[in-house]
C-alpha cells in the first residue's frame, strides 16, 4: 500500500494535466484548491476532505504562529485552504496550503501555519504547493511536507 506522501505526489501531476486551465487563467487559490480535494476525496474515501473549514469540532479554529520570523507569535484565526480529517473528531490526517506564484505573500506565512497545524491540532501530515500560474505553461514549483 503506498503511503500518503506517494498518494498525493502522484496525483498532483495528474492534477496539473486535469485542471491546466485553472492556472492558465490565474483562477483563485480556492478554486485552485477545492478542485485538487475533489480528487483527494476519491482516495481519502473514508475521511471528510474539506476546502476552507474553519472549525476544531465545534469552535472556530485558532492557532499561535508567527506570520514572519520578524513577527511576534499570535493567535490567529485559520482557515486552511484543504484538510482531509474526520468531522468533529482530532483524528486529523492531512493539511494542505496551496499558493499561486502570482500570490505575493511569502511562503514562510503558510509554512508556519501548517507546523503549527501539526503541533497545535495534530495534524499527522501537512504539505505546502506552490503552483505556476498565469502562464500557458503551468507547472508544479515547489511540494514541501512540513
Amino acid at each position: 500500500m503506498p503511503n500518503l506522501h506517494e498518494v498525493v505526489e502522484c496525483l498532483l501531476p495528474m492534477y496539473l494535466e486535469k485542471e491546466t486551465q485553472l492556472l492558465v487563467n490565474n483562477s483563485s487559490e480556492q478554486a485552485i484548491s477545492h478542485r485538487l480535494a475533489v480528487m483527494l476525496e476519491k482516495e481519502f474515501s473514508e475521511w471528510n476532505v474539506d476546502c476552507e473549514y474553519n472549525r476544531d469540532e465545534s469552535t472556530i479554529k485558532r492557532l499561535k504562529y508567527a506570520i514572519s520570523p520578524n513577527e511576534p507569535v499570535e493567535e490567529r484565526n485559520v482557515v486552511p485552504d484543504i484538510i482531509v480529517h474526520k468531522r468533529m473528531t482530532q483524528s486529523n490526517l492531512l493539511v494542505i496550503e496551496v499558493k499561486k506564484s502570482t500570490n505575493p505573500e511569502p511562503d514562510e506565512k503558510d509554512i508556519a501555519k501548517l507546523n503549527a497545524f501539526k503541533v497545535q491540532l495534530g495534524y499527522q501530515e501537512a504539505l505546502f504547493v506552490r503552483f505556476l500560474a498565469g502562464t500557458q505553461e503551468p507547472e508544479i514549483q515547489c511540494i514541501k511536507w512540513v
